[in-house]
Parts: C-alpha cells; structure tokens; sequence
C-alpha cells in the first residue's frame, strides 16, 4: 500500500493524491486514483492480518485514532440516496444528473432506498445494511465482516442520510473508534474533521 496522505479535510486529501497522480503518470504508465469504500476497507483488512509491519502498524493506529477517508460519496435527496464511487473528482453534483446514470445503468453509482437502519448495529445488521451493500458491493461483504469481528464482533456504527428535502453532498470515511468498534461514517461534509487516505494505483489502459 501507499503511504497514508492527511491528516486533512476530505478534499484536501483527495486533491493531494489528484496532484500525486500527475507525477506518477509521467514516470510510470499508472494512474494514482482516489480510494473507494471497498478499497479502505481492503486496506484496513489487510493491515490487521500484516501487524508488526510498520507501514500497517500506521494505518491500523491511523483507522482507530482517527478516520480513512473514501472518495465513495453520498447524495442525499427527498426519494433517498445515491452512492457513487468519485475516484476522479467528476461526480455530478445534482439527484438529476445521478438518475441518469442510473437509468444508463452506471455501476459506479448505487441507490439506497429511505429507511434503513442507522447508529449502533449488530454486527449482522451492519453486514446487512443497504448503505453498507451500496458502499462497498456484496462481494466485500467477507472483508468488512472481518474488519469489523477484529475490533467488535458484538457492535457496530452506521451513520448516513436517508433523504432530504433537497441535494446533500455527504462524504464517507471508517474508523475504528478508538479501538472499540467498527464505525461507517457516511455523513462527513466538506468541514468535517481531518482524516487520511491512501491512493490506489491502477494501471492505464489505451482504447
């Protein structure tokens, strides 16, 4: 993994590995991308199975202590909410433009429907949780059970807006919570606490 970038605001981090991919293109035929739900919960798991490795050590204290930032954003509106993996910054800004790519049948966009439970969860109404499945994909599932049985097999945290009477940009980001349990955060907004994150290199691919 790549060392940790923060701490910072959500889009001082994500803009900082942005800059960080100019670099990397013009030595190396990779993109630098910003890291999805799924990809820091990778993160995490693989740091908590790599422990005594230094670099893993950091992102394990970095997860508990404080947050890991997700470029996999939120917009709530009165229907519900949309979910989509922002790993180049051009998400549209408007429930509009994301039925679109909804109705184009995007895969980086997902919708939650209004209702789902939030706050303090089980672990198995965490693995459960629509805005969970949304924000990582069924297949991560596995992972983020681990994640969470390695800190608490017995209690979990989801927070994130249903719906609202009108376009909310929310931002996410996991922790550990100081050790004690699993916690998806899903309502950060632009001033919200400074966090880390970590980019992902993925290899360019020509038409």
């Amino acid at each position: 993994a790549l060392p940790l970038i923060g701490p910072g605001y959500h889009a001082e981090v994500m803009q900082e590995i942005d800059e960080q991919n100019l670099v990397v293109q013009e030595i190396d035929a990779q993109n630098l991308v910003r890291p999805t739900a799924a990809q820091v919960f990778s993160l995490v798991d693989l740091a908590l199975q790599n422990q005594g490795e230094p670099h893993c050590d950091e992102i394990i204290r970095r997860f508990k202590e404080e947050c890991l930032w997700a470029a996999t954003e939120g917009l709530s509106y009165p229907e519900g909410l949309f979910v989509y993996d922002n790993i180049d910054g051009k998400m549209p800004q408007t429930s509009e433009g994301l039925l679109a790519l909804i109705s184009a049948k995007d895969p980086r966009v997902k919708f939650v429907q209004p209702g789902f439970k939030t706050g303090l969860l089980s672990l198995n109404q965490f693995i459960e949780n629509p805005v969970i499945i949304a924000y990582v994909g069924e297949e991560m599932i596995p992972t983020v059970e681990r994640v969470a049985k390695a800190l608490n097999p017995n209690e979990t945290s989801v927070y994130a807006l249903d719906k609202s009477n009108q376009d909310t940009k929310t931002l996410s980001g996991v922790s550990g919570y100081d050790g004690y349990r699993l916690n998806f955060h899903g309502i950060y907004n632009a001033g919200s606490v400074g966090g880390f994150a970590s980019g992902i290199l993925k290899r360019q691919t020509t038409d």
